[in-house]
């Protein structure tokens, strides 16, 4: 138990350093776009590449593993629609936000650190499996009824090609995909690529990390917080749930890489799902406050999920 909380309350320390020095004005907003910048367009992506050439894709690759964690996070999407349609009866574009927050979480900056710190390094090929799931499907699928419910009649035909776009200029699905890419035909990466990887890879996790915390800091508080808090819940709780529940008893999974994906599915709602709400202007102060109620709680919830999948 010990081990659990001394691998993930640093990592949750970092955030909350970042939050206070935003609030305390010791970092602006030109800061924490370099931090961010150099960790998404950069660093990050150069490592996540690195990681998927040099993993053992087609020999590990388990199509039962991303199958239930697509079916699981595709009924937590549907669950989060369902809501904002039939209960608070809100429009297409809001019940697409809705079912991203209830179904995408922050694998990039909290849970794959996490995930390694606990299960070394072999962690990060399901983590990465996971994270085109949300970012190749989930995503896409929001951004597909986003474009849906504002397109007229006879424009429909332009949604999924704003959903292709939002994929090819995302640096960590092309990123990823790459080096999948580069794993499936055997080639060879030049030893310099190591070296530059290997320094610039320790930089990921606490700029990532204090960024994330930074620019929760500065986004605007949702006025509706029982919704948020209902998001919430269905992402923190029931989306792990659902994950359990059909690796053990849908499909065959083996132990440690169902362990990560429950992890992966507690994880709170990603950034992605304020800046597409942002992007598009709809439900942006909910999304927002949905995004800094998850993570603030989720300093409880997964540290106490992580040790309870340690023993």
């Amino acid at each position: 138990m010990l081990l659990v909380f001394t691998t993930t309350l640093p990592l949750f320390v970092l955030i909350l350093a970042g939050y206070a020095s935003a609030r305390a004005r010791l970092i602006d907003a030109a800061g924490v776009r370099g931090l961010t910048g150099f960790v998404y367009y950069f660093s990050l992506p150069l490592t996540l590449f690195h990681m998927m050439a040099t993993a053992q894709v087609v020999e590990r690759f388990d199509g039962a593993f991303v199958g239930a964690y697509l079916a699981a996070a595709l009924l937590m999407c549907a669950t989060g629609v369902a809501i904002a349609r039939w209960i608070l009866r809100h429009r297409l574009d809001e019940q697409a936000v809705q079912g991203m927050a209830a179904s995408f979480g922050n694998l990039v900056f909290i849970a794959l650190p996490i995930a390694i710190e606990l299960y070394g390094p072999g962690a990060a090929l399901p983590v990465l499996l996971l994270l085109l799931v949300e970012n190749g499907v989930i995503m896409p699928l929001a951004i597909v009824l986003i474009e849906l419910a504002r397109s007229g009649p006879g424009t429909a035909w332009r949604a999924p090609a704003a959903a292709g776009r939002a994929i090819v200029r995302n640096p960590v699905i092309m990123s990823v995909a790459a080096g999948a890419a580069v794993a499936l035909f055997g080639v060879r990466l030049p030893s310099l690529l190591d070296g530059i990887v290997n320094f610039v890879k320790g930089a990921n996790v606490p700029c990532a990390l204090f960024a994330l915390g930074a620019t929760l800091a500065v986004m605007p508080r949702g006025e509706r917080l029982r919704e948020s808090g209902a998001l919430v819940l269905l992402k923190l709780a029931m989306f792990p749930a659902v994950v359990y529940l059909l690796m053990t008893h849908a499909v065959s999974v083996d132990p440690a890489w169902r362990a990560i994906a429950v992890l992966c599915a507690a994880m709170p709602m990603g950034a992605n799902v304020f800046l597409i709400a942002a992007r598009y202007d709809v439900y942006v102060a909910r999304a927002s406050a949905g995004v800094l109620v998850s993570t603030a709680a989720s300093v409880v919830t997964v540290s106490a999920l992580a040790v309870l999948l340690a023993r």
